[in-house]
């Protein structure tokens, strides 16, 4: 279980690339019908396995969104042995944060929308490139191991 003070952008965006999401609107958590389901990786991280797109409408409306803004029957906790993780890194080998992924698929989007804005064709696909490089073959970075990198500059994820 997550502590309440947890930022909900600190959670790892359950799939690979860029963020999409196939539900608009505010997200209602009074009208939940199925539990967020998250996952703690064995780092310790934690992912989503069900709900990204919920997670993502609420971020979209409350970045400092936490675990204690929400009923707890919100979300379903597992740790690292009761679901199949193997599965998960197969399918997003480098699990990234809602706080890195969301920003950078904004920009992404910006970047294929205004694609006649770019001088030539070479240089639309390095930056769409170099984008979706950063949302892809990026390692993993665990939040909490990088504050104490910071103080101490000696550790690094295991993952």
């Amino acid at each position: 279980m997550l502590p309440g003070s947890f930022k909900l952008a600190n959670l790892c965006y359950g799939h690979e690339g860029k963020y999409i999401c196939s539900l608009k609107g505010r997200f209602d958590p009074k009208r939940i019908n199925e539990p967020i389901q998250l996952g703690q990786l064995s780092c310790g991280c934690w992912t989503v396995l069900d709900g990204n797109n919920r997670i993502g409408l609420i971020l979209g409306h409350n970045t400092e969104a936490k675990i204690e803004d929400f009923p707890k029957k919100m979300f379903t906790f597992y740790r690292s042995r009761e679901y199949d993780e193997e599965e998960l890194r197969y399918w997003n080998p480098f699990p990234k944060t809602f706080d890195y992924v969301l920003p950078l698929s904004k920009q992404l989007n910006i970047i294929i929308k205004n694609k006649r804005e770019f001088i030539s064709e070479a240089d639309y696909q390095r930056e769409v490139n170099r984008l979706r490089s950063l949302l892809t073959k990026k390692k993993h970075t665990c939040p909490r191991i990088e504050q104490v990198r910071s103080l101490t500059n000696r550790w690094s994820c295991p993952l």
